[in-house]
């Protein structure tokens, strides 16, 4: 019974999630989670994984949380630790609730890929960017 529900030595489903972080460039050593709705009120643990050199993020979503319908809509994916010296983003990324949702893209023999995207965290820097290119 418990083979039959992914549980066993063979992995009946994979569900992986996606994405990247950045300010003005890729965030790296940044750790990004995911968390979803398991039910009425309940929320899962927070799953991590940590950005590489390029900011992009890969989360393994633990098995007995695959078979949440419609996980689009149950679970988000949200930055949880931003390296010092990311310091243009550091007071942004603290004073905010930056959290996105998640897309699904691919679907195959049991593997299912979604994504979040990028999640941009807005450092100074970009701020002033924006703010200039408003006003030509």
């Amino acid at each position: 019974m418990a083979e039959m529900n992914g549980y066993g030595e063979h992995k009946l489903s994979s569900v992986v999630i996606t994405g990247s972080l950045l300010c003005n460039s890729p965030v790296s050593g940044a750790t990004v989670a995911i968390k979803c709705h398991t039910g009425l009120k309940k929320r899962s643990n927070w799953i991590k994984a940590v950005t590489d050199d390029f900011g992009e993020f890969i989360i393994h979503l633990p098995s007995h949380l695959h078979a949440i319908p419609h996980l689009e809509k149950a679970c988000f994916v949200k930055p949880v630790h931003v390296p010092k010296h990311y310091r243009r983003c550091y007071k942004t990324f603290f004073k905010s609730n930056i959290h996105k949702g998640i897309k699904l893209v691919s679907s195959s023999n049991g593997f299912r890929v979604y994504t979040s995207g990028t999640i941009r965290l807005h450092g100074h820097s970009s701020r002033l960017s924006q703010v200039r290119k408003a006003d030509m």
